[in-house]
């Protein structure tokens, strides 16, 4: 069985195919002799006009780049070169040898510089194009270099297995650049089922090194393939320049590619403190003496020293192992979702926190340990652990398995309101009311992550509330537009059978009793005007000096203003002395006790006023040298002067 080799370098998808005898069998029979040959399939689809950092350049312009400066180098290879979607739009049968096998180098640079992608993504057309063009040469590569599956409903991974079968010793390679996770597998799969390498690639640092290692697979040194697998290639350090006595590169570990990411170094004299040059870049050159020199590189707290010993006149080209790890993180909604931009990253190690970063990616170069790696947005959270040994360039997709809210209101008219309060509550038995608010906000235009499951949504525009259920599920976004359809209400209360009165402080509240059944509002006043959402509410009216209250139901349809008057059943009652009960001086005290005698009110005055619910009483006042008492009776809405003498 073969194995799959993958490297996690970062960036987006570019097809190259690399053929080791790009020679079209029907015309030239190929023999196990011939010379290598290479087919590169570079993905001409729009999409690779999208930029990537941090050059902050077109996906397409780094490849083009990098397949030229790599295509002039002295090779005895024969390379082909295959593009698609490049000539027009629209057009999934847009797949073009733009040169052959056999075709001289210049007939492969030419186009290639001039390559401008326009169109679709006919991956799998391409491929056998490259594979018919291989024919029965050995050996043979196909190096794949897009930023998309593809997209013209054909199975690549099938088209990958028949080559397999077909045409044994035809390695794929697979340079995919920022491919999403359902993607990752269809591209992933061609290089598996040929024993080959696919390059998981995020930015235009991890693009450049995935080209060069496999370009040098498939054309510098195809020897480096053998029996189907790619065998693992160790870097080369490139040479000084002109009049430098030392070049430094750097890796994660011996026989690993070379970092192109810019790493921080120092120069010293052996076991010396002191620096004798620095620079920051993916490596350094320096004129010096002959003598013994630390040469240390720093990537991302990461450091390693090398020791050297330059001879008289003599240049030396080194590479410094870091004997670290490349770990690329991200926070997404699910294992197949994007990403969460409102994320916050945490990696830690035996406890320690190692990085924190808001965002849904976090991009680190680390000693060898145990990780763990946790994201959370807004109420979700979650953990995975990796172990990294030096050398490993890996990538962790830590899903949170969440979805997305988004919440807008509307009022009768139509028109989107802007002072409004959303929550979101979910089920929790333990709380009183069964449910739990786990989000809220005022933001017109409101947005929450939340976990998967159901929520109830409220919103709240004035005294107006509408509430839903919703289900979210990860990955997905959820779009709410609640309308607050408004209705005017006054709300007005009887006292003795007639207004209420400023000064009988009356209170009011007003409960819904339908769907969600929440307290609307509450206030102190002789009358309410309020705005209610359509449906079914109890108004209250207090007197609370009396201790008398009132409620009514009343349903509101939408459109139809509403009136509801409170009649707060009782009469009133003055109290008044005779000349006789009248004290010379001081004032008197009354009080008003129930028919079983139990004292409900109480005043102090010459005269007195009392709201009383209906029922039998008993007045009695109390002077210095005077008292009295009498039993009346209190009607529903009567008011009623009591004279009371002494007695």
């Amino acid at each position: 069985m073969m194995r799959l080799k993958i490297s996690r370098i970062v960036a987006p998808l570019v097809a190259v195919a690399v053929l080791a005898a790009v020679g079209l069998a029907a015309t030239r029979p190929a023999l196990s002799a011939d010379a290598p040959t290479a087919m590169l399939i570079v993905d001409g689809s729009g999409s690779m006009w999208g930029r990537l950092a941090p050059a902050n350049r077109p996906k397409i312009d780094v490849v083009r780049d990098k397949l030229g400066a790599l295509l002039t180098e002295p090779s005895s290879t024969r390379v082909g070169l295959i593009s698609f979607g490049h000539r027009r739009r629209g057009d999934c049968s847009d797949v073009e040898m733009i040169a052959g096998p056999d075709s001289p180098r210049q007939s492969v640079l030419d186009p290639l510089s001039k390559l401008s992608p326009r169109g679709p993504g006919p991956v799998t057309a391409a491929l056998r194009m490259a594979a018919d063009a291989i024919g029965s040469s050995r050996p043979a590569q196909i190096v794949i270099v897009g930023d998309n599956a593809d997209n013209c409903r054909q199975d690549s991974c099938a088209a990958a297995r028949a080559i397999a079968k077909s045409s044994p010793g035809v390695v794929i390679q697979v340079i995919g650049i920022g491919l999403s996770a359902n993607e990752r597998p269809r591209m992933a799969c061609m290089a598996e089922a040929t024993g080959g390498r696919f390059y998981d690639i995020a930015d235009s640092n991890g693009l450049d090194a995935a080209i060069e290692e496999a370009v040098k697979l498939a054309v510098l040194s195809p020897s480096d393939v053998a029996g189907g697998e790619a065998k693992s290639v160790a870097p080369k350090a490139p040479p000084p320049p002109a009049g430098a006595s030392l070049r430094a590169s750097a890796a994660l570990a011996e026989g690993r590619p070379l970092i192109t990411a810019p790493l921080t170094w120092r120069i010293y004299k052996a076991g010396g403190a002191k620096t004798l040059g620095q620079g920051v870049g993916k490596d350094i050159s320096a004129k010096l003496p002959a003598g013994d020199y630390d040469i240390e590189a720093e990537l991302g707290g990461v450091k390693a020293r090398h020791t050297i010993t330059i001879a008289d006149g003599e240049a030396q080209s080194i590479i410094v192992s870091l004997n670290a790890a490349h770990l690329v993180a991200r926070a997404v909604a699910s294992k197949s979702g994007p990403p969460s931009p409102t994320a916050t990253l945490s990696v830690s190690s035996n406890g320690q926190p190692v990085a924190l970063k808001r965002g849904d990616t976090v991009d680190l170069y680390l000693q060898p340990a145990e990780y763990g790696v946790t994201a959370v947005d807004g109420a979700a959270r979650s953990s995975q652990t990796i172990n990294l040994a030096a050398g490993d360039d890996k990538r962790l997709d830590v899903a949170l398995s969440t979805g997305r809210l988004d919440l807008s209101a509307t009022g009768a008219n139509g028109g989107a309101i802007q002072d409004v309060l959303y929550t979101v509550e979910t089920d929790d038995p333990e709380s009183p009311d069964g449910r739990r608010e786990v989000a809220r906000s005022r933001s017109p235009q409101a947005s929450f992550v939340l976990p998967e499951g159901t929520y109830y949504i409220g919103a709240n525009a004035g005294n107006g509330i509408t509430s839903k259920r919703v289900a979210i599920g990860a990955g997905q976004t959820v779009t709410e537009t609640l309308a607050i359809a408004l209705v005017p209400v006054k709300v007005t209360a009887l006292v003795a059978g007639v207004p209420a009165k400023p000064d009988d402080n009356i209170f009011y509240r007003v409960d819904r009793i339908d769907g969600d059944r929440v307290s609307i509002a509450r206030t102190i006043g002789p009358a309410l005007d309020l705005s209610l959402s359509p449906g079914r509410y109890r108004i209250s009216a207090s007197l609370a000096t009396a201790h008398l209250s009132a409620s009514k139901e009343v349903t509101l349809d939408a459109g139809k203003p509403a009136k509801a008057v409170i009649d707060i059943a009782s009469g009133q009652v003055n109290f008044v002395p005779t000349a006789a009960a009248v004290p010379a001086f001081g004032d008197l005290t009354w009080e008003v006790a129930d028919e079983n005698g139990m004292p409900i009110w109480r005043a102090t005055g010459a005269q007195a006023t009392a709201i009383l619910a209906p029922g039998k009483y008993t007045v009695r006042f109390d002077a210095r040298n005077s008292h009295g008492q009498a039993a009346f009776e209190v009607r529903a809405g009567q008011s009623q002067k009591l004279e009371i003498g002494p007695g």
